[in-house]
Protein backbone atom coordinates (compact mmCIF):
# COMPACT_ATOMS: atom_id res chain seq x y z
CA UNK A 1 0.00 0.00 0.00
CA UNK A 2 1.20 3.48 -0.92
CA UNK A 3 -0.01 6.93 -0.05
CA UNK A 4 -0.74 9.16 -3.03
CA UNK A 5 1.01 11.98 -1.20
CA UNK A 6 4.76 11.95 -1.66
CA UNK A 7 7.84 14.06 -2.30
CA UNK A 8 11.15 13.29 -3.93
CA UNK A 9 14.13 15.38 -4.95
CA UNK A 10 17.35 14.21 -6.56
CA UNK A 11 20.41 15.96 -7.97
CA UNK A 12 23.12 14.65 -10.28
CA UNK A 13 26.30 16.58 -11.18
CA UNK A 14 28.83 15.17 -13.59
CA UNK A 15 31.22 16.51 -16.25
CA UNK A 16 29.98 20.12 -16.11
CA UNK A 17 26.31 19.08 -16.20
CA UNK A 18 24.09 19.58 -13.16
CA UNK A 19 20.56 18.20 -13.19
CA UNK A 20 17.88 18.39 -10.49
CA UNK A 21 14.41 16.81 -10.53
CA UNK A 22 11.75 17.55 -7.92
CA UNK A 23 8.54 15.48 -7.70
CA UNK A 24 5.43 16.29 -5.68
CA UNK A 25 2.39 14.03 -5.59
CA UNK A 26 -1.01 14.63 -3.99
CA UNK A 27 -4.32 12.83 -3.90
CA UNK A 28 -6.13 12.40 -7.22
CA UNK A 29 -8.67 10.03 -8.68
CA UNK A 30 -6.56 9.39 -11.78
CA UNK A 31 -2.92 9.90 -12.74
CA UNK A 32 -2.55 13.55 -13.72
CA UNK A 33 0.97 14.55 -14.77
CA UNK A 34 2.09 18.17 -14.73
CA UNK A 35 5.58 18.44 -16.21
CA UNK A 36 7.78 21.52 -16.14
CA UNK A 37 11.07 21.21 -18.03
CA UNK A 38 13.26 23.43 -20.24
CA UNK A 39 12.15 23.74 -23.83
CA UNK A 40 15.34 22.20 -25.19
CA UNK A 41 14.57 19.03 -23.21
CA UNK A 42 11.15 18.57 -24.78
CA UNK A 43 12.31 15.24 -26.21
CA UNK A 44 12.50 13.88 -22.65
CA UNK A 45 8.79 14.38 -21.94
CA UNK A 46 7.75 11.15 -23.65
CA UNK A 47 10.14 9.18 -21.46
CA UNK A 48 8.78 10.92 -18.36
CA UNK A 49 5.17 10.05 -19.21
CA UNK A 50 6.16 6.46 -19.86
CA UNK A 51 8.30 5.98 -16.73
CA UNK A 52 6.35 7.77 -13.98
CA UNK A 53 3.32 5.38 -14.12
CA UNK A 54 5.69 2.51 -13.27
CA UNK A 55 6.18 4.13 -9.84
CA UNK A 56 2.98 6.13 -9.29
CA UNK A 57 -0.37 4.72 -10.43
CA UNK A 58 -2.75 7.48 -9.24
CA UNK A 59 -2.58 11.05 -8.02
CA UNK A 60 -1.74 14.52 -9.24
CA UNK A 61 1.99 14.53 -9.91
CA UNK A 62 4.02 17.67 -10.44
CA UNK A 63 7.56 17.28 -11.80
CA UNK A 64 10.08 20.08 -12.21
CA UNK A 65 13.37 19.57 -14.04
CA UNK A 66 16.23 22.08 -13.89
CA UNK A 67 19.51 21.63 -15.72
CA UNK A 68 22.74 23.54 -16.10
CA UNK A 69 25.03 22.48 -18.96
CA UNK A 70 28.39 24.23 -18.65
CA UNK A 71 30.16 22.20 -21.28
CA UNK A 72 31.89 24.00 -24.14
CA UNK A 73 29.18 24.65 -26.73
CA UNK A 74 29.53 22.99 -30.13
CA UNK A 75 29.21 25.87 -32.60
CA UNK A 76 29.09 25.63 -36.39
CA UNK A 77 29.57 28.35 -38.99
CA UNK A 78 26.95 28.20 -41.72
CA UNK A 79 29.04 29.49 -44.65
CA UNK A 80 26.12 29.39 -47.07
CA UNK A 81 24.08 31.80 -44.94
CA UNK A 82 27.15 33.95 -44.28
CA UNK A 83 27.84 34.40 -48.01
CA UNK A 84 24.17 34.99 -48.77
CA UNK A 85 23.90 37.72 -46.14
CA UNK A 86 27.10 39.31 -47.51
CA UNK A 87 25.80 39.29 -51.09
CA UNK A 88 22.51 40.90 -50.04
CA UNK A 89 24.31 43.63 -48.09
CA UNK A 90 26.59 44.34 -51.06
CA UNK A 91 23.54 44.60 -53.34
CA UNK A 92 21.93 47.00 -50.90
CA UNK A 93 25.10 49.15 -50.84
CA UNK A 94 25.17 49.32 -54.65
CA UNK A 95 21.51 50.26 -54.77
CA UNK A 96 22.13 53.09 -52.32
CA UNK A 97 25.51 53.94 -53.84
CA UNK A 98 27.32 53.38 -50.57
CA UNK A 99 30.92 52.30 -50.27
CA UNK A 100 31.29 51.44 -46.57
CA UNK A 101 32.83 48.11 -45.61
CA UNK A 102 30.63 45.25 -44.43
CA UNK A 103 31.20 44.63 -40.70
CA UNK A 104 32.14 41.06 -39.81
CA UNK A 105 30.45 41.44 -36.38
CA UNK A 106 27.24 42.42 -38.15
CA UNK A 107 27.37 39.39 -40.41
CA UNK A 108 28.06 36.95 -37.59
CA UNK A 109 25.14 38.35 -35.59
CA UNK A 110 22.67 37.50 -38.33
CA UNK A 111 20.28 34.62 -37.46
CA UNK A 112 21.53 31.17 -38.39
CA UNK A 113 25.09 32.21 -39.32
CA UNK A 114 26.44 30.67 -36.11
CA UNK A 115 24.54 27.49 -35.31
CA UNK A 116 24.47 25.42 -32.16
CA UNK A 117 24.18 21.68 -32.63
CA UNK A 118 20.84 20.89 -30.99
CA UNK A 119 20.77 17.12 -31.09
CA UNK A 120 20.52 16.77 -27.30
CA UNK A 121 18.36 13.66 -27.63
CA UNK A 122 21.42 11.93 -29.10
CA UNK A 123 23.78 13.11 -26.35
CA UNK A 124 24.61 9.93 -24.35
CA UNK A 125 26.07 11.74 -21.34
CA UNK A 126 23.09 14.07 -21.02
CA UNK A 127 20.59 11.22 -21.36
CA UNK A 128 22.40 9.11 -18.76
CA UNK A 129 22.29 12.01 -16.30
CA UNK A 130 18.60 12.68 -16.99
CA UNK A 131 17.67 9.03 -16.48
CA UNK A 132 19.75 8.72 -13.30
CA UNK A 133 18.20 11.87 -11.86
CA UNK A 134 14.66 10.76 -12.75
CA UNK A 135 15.15 7.32 -11.23
CA UNK A 136 16.55 8.83 -8.02
CA UNK A 137 13.71 11.33 -7.64
CA UNK A 138 11.03 8.70 -8.27
CA UNK A 139 12.57 6.34 -5.73
CA UNK A 140 12.71 9.12 -3.14
CA UNK A 141 9.06 9.97 -3.79
CA UNK A 142 8.10 6.31 -3.55
CA UNK A 143 9.90 5.93 -0.22
CA UNK A 144 7.98 8.87 1.21
CA UNK A 145 4.72 7.33 -0.05
CA UNK A 146 5.48 4.01 1.64
CA UNK A 147 6.44 5.77 4.88
CA UNK A 148 3.18 7.72 4.99
CA UNK A 149 1.24 4.59 4.04
CA UNK A 150 2.61 2.82 7.13
CA UNK A 151 1.16 5.58 9.31
CA UNK A 152 -2.15 5.39 7.45
CA UNK A 153 -2.25 1.63 7.88
CA UNK A 154 -1.94 1.98 11.66
CA UNK A 155 -4.79 4.49 11.75
CA UNK A 156 -7.02 2.17 9.70
CA UNK A 157 -6.20 -0.82 11.89
CA UNK A 158 -6.98 1.18 15.02
CA UNK A 159 -10.35 2.08 13.53
CA UNK A 160 -11.15 -1.57 12.85
CA UNK A 161 -10.10 -2.43 16.40
CA UNK A 162 -12.50 0.24 17.68
CA UNK A 163 -15.37 -1.09 15.59
CA UNK A 164 -15.11 -4.73 16.70
CA UNK A 165 -15.81 -4.13 20.44
CA UNK A 166 -18.67 -1.79 19.50
CA UNK A 167 -20.19 -4.56 17.37
CA UNK A 168 -19.87 -6.96 20.32
CA UNK A 169 -21.66 -4.49 22.58
CA UNK A 170 -24.51 -4.13 20.10
CA UNK A 171 -24.78 -7.88 19.58
CA UNK A 172 -25.42 -8.62 23.24
CA UNK A 173 -28.61 -6.51 23.14
CA UNK A 174 -30.17 -8.22 20.11
CA UNK A 175 -32.16 -10.90 21.91
CA UNK A 176 -33.23 -8.69 24.87
CA UNK A 177 -34.36 -6.04 22.39
CA UNK A 178 -36.38 -8.53 20.34
CA UNK A 179 -37.99 -9.96 23.48
CA UNK A 180 -38.81 -6.49 24.78
CA UNK A 181 -40.23 -5.48 21.42
CA UNK A 182 -42.34 -8.65 21.27
CA UNK A 183 -43.86 -8.07 24.72
CA UNK A 184 -44.51 -4.40 24.00
CA UNK A 185 -46.27 -5.16 20.73
CA UNK A 186 -48.21 -8.03 22.27
CA UNK A 187 -49.51 -5.71 25.02
CA UNK A 188 -50.45 -3.06 22.51
CA UNK A 189 -52.39 -5.55 20.38
CA UNK A 190 -54.17 -6.86 23.47
CA UNK A 191 -55.17 -3.35 24.44
CA UNK A 192 -56.48 -2.61 20.95
CA UNK A 193 -58.35 -5.87 20.43
CA UNK A 194 -59.63 -6.11 23.98
CA UNK A 195 -61.88 -9.04 24.65
CA UNK A 196 -63.07 -9.51 21.08
CA UNK A 197 -62.98 -13.10 19.92
CA UNK A 198 -62.39 -13.80 16.24
CA UNK A 199 -61.69 -17.27 14.93
CA UNK A 200 -57.94 -17.95 14.62
CA UNK A 201 -57.29 -14.25 15.23
CA UNK A 202 -54.86 -14.85 18.09
CA UNK A 203 -52.77 -17.30 16.08
CA UNK A 204 -52.64 -14.97 13.05
CA UNK A 205 -51.71 -12.01 15.21
CA UNK A 206 -48.88 -13.95 16.86
CA UNK A 207 -47.57 -15.01 13.45
CA UNK A 208 -47.63 -11.45 12.15
CA UNK A 209 -46.04 -10.25 15.37
CA UNK A 210 -43.22 -12.80 15.08
CA UNK A 211 -42.57 -11.72 11.48
CA UNK A 212 -42.57 -8.06 12.51
CA UNK A 213 -40.08 -8.64 15.31
CA UNK A 214 -37.88 -10.74 13.03
CA UNK A 215 -37.43 -7.71 10.74
CA UNK A 216 -35.45 -6.11 13.55
CA UNK A 217 -32.98 -8.98 13.74
CA UNK A 218 -29.57 -7.57 12.79
CA UNK A 219 -27.50 -10.72 13.24
CA UNK A 220 -27.03 -11.06 9.48
CA UNK A 221 -25.82 -7.46 9.16
CA UNK A 222 -23.38 -7.97 12.04
CA UNK A 223 -22.01 -11.16 10.45
CA UNK A 224 -21.47 -9.35 7.14
CA UNK A 225 -19.87 -6.39 8.90
CA UNK A 226 -17.41 -8.67 10.70
CA UNK A 227 -16.63 -10.39 7.40
CA UNK A 228 -15.97 -7.02 5.73
CA UNK A 229 -13.62 -6.06 8.57
CA UNK A 230 -11.62 -9.27 8.10
CA UNK A 231 -11.38 -8.60 4.36
CA UNK A 232 -10.40 -4.99 5.01
CA UNK A 233 -7.54 -6.01 7.32
CA UNK A 234 -6.34 -8.66 4.85
CA UNK A 235 -6.37 -6.08 2.06
CA UNK A 236 -4.23 -3.71 4.16
CA UNK A 237 -1.38 -6.23 4.07
CA UNK A 238 -1.84 -7.10 0.41
CA UNK A 239 0.78 -6.16 -2.18
CA UNK A 240 -1.27 -6.74 -5.31
CA UNK A 241 -3.47 -4.40 -7.34
CA UNK A 242 -4.76 -0.96 -6.47
CA UNK A 243 -5.30 -1.43 -2.74
CA UNK A 244 -6.90 1.99 -2.36
CA UNK A 245 -9.76 1.12 -4.72
CA UNK A 246 -10.33 -2.20 -2.96
CA UNK A 247 -10.37 -0.58 0.48
CA UNK A 248 -12.77 2.08 -0.75
CA UNK A 249 -15.18 -0.56 -2.08
CA UNK A 250 -15.04 -2.57 1.17
CA UNK A 251 -15.59 0.53 3.29
CA UNK A 252 -18.64 1.38 1.18
CA UNK A 253 -20.09 -2.06 1.94
CA UNK A 254 -19.28 -1.59 5.63
CA UNK A 255 -21.03 1.77 5.63
CA UNK A 256 -24.12 0.21 4.07
CA UNK A 257 -24.32 -2.42 6.82
CA UNK A 258 -23.73 0.22 9.51
CA UNK A 259 -26.58 2.35 8.16
CA UNK A 260 -28.86 -0.68 8.27
CA UNK A 261 -27.85 -1.29 11.87
CA UNK A 262 -28.74 2.27 12.75
CA UNK A 263 -32.14 2.15 11.07
CA UNK A 264 -33.19 -1.28 12.34
CA UNK A 265 -31.66 -1.33 15.78
CA UNK A 266 -31.45 1.90 17.75
CA UNK A 267 -31.76 1.73 21.51
CA UNK A 268 -30.46 3.92 24.29
CA UNK A 269 -27.99 1.17 25.24
CA UNK A 270 -26.57 0.75 21.73
CA UNK A 271 -26.77 4.30 20.33
CA UNK A 272 -23.21 5.16 21.40
CA UNK A 273 -21.75 1.96 19.92
CA UNK A 274 -23.56 2.36 16.61
CA UNK A 275 -22.32 5.95 16.47
CA UNK A 276 -18.73 4.70 16.98
CA UNK A 277 -19.16 2.16 14.18
CA UNK A 278 -20.48 4.78 11.75
CA UNK A 279 -17.87 7.40 12.64
CA UNK A 280 -14.92 5.02 12.31
CA UNK A 281 -16.15 3.66 8.97
CA UNK A 282 -16.68 7.18 7.64
CA UNK A 283 -13.17 8.13 8.78
CA UNK A 284 -11.73 5.11 7.00
CA UNK A 285 -13.61 5.97 3.81
CA UNK A 286 -12.04 9.41 3.77
CA UNK A 287 -8.54 8.08 4.48
CA UNK A 288 -8.52 5.36 1.82
CA UNK A 289 -9.16 8.01 -0.84
CA UNK A 290 -5.49 8.93 -0.40
CA UNK A 291 -3.92 5.51 -0.94
CA UNK A 292 -3.25 3.35 -3.97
Amino acid sequence: MKSMTGYGKYRVGRENIECEIEIKSVNGRYLDLKLYLPRELGFFEYHLRKTIPEYISRGTVELRLNISDKREPMLHLNTLKLKKYYDIIVQAQRALELSSEVSMEFLLAEPGVIETQNNLDEDPLLNDILNECLSGALKQAQLSMFAEADDIKEVLKNSMNSILPAIGNVEQYIEPFKHELYLAMQKRITDLVGTQKIENMEQRILQELAMYVDKYDIQEEISRLRSHIRTFLECLDSREGDIGKSLNFISQEMQREANTLGSKFSTSQTFKDILIIKEEIEKCREIVQNVS
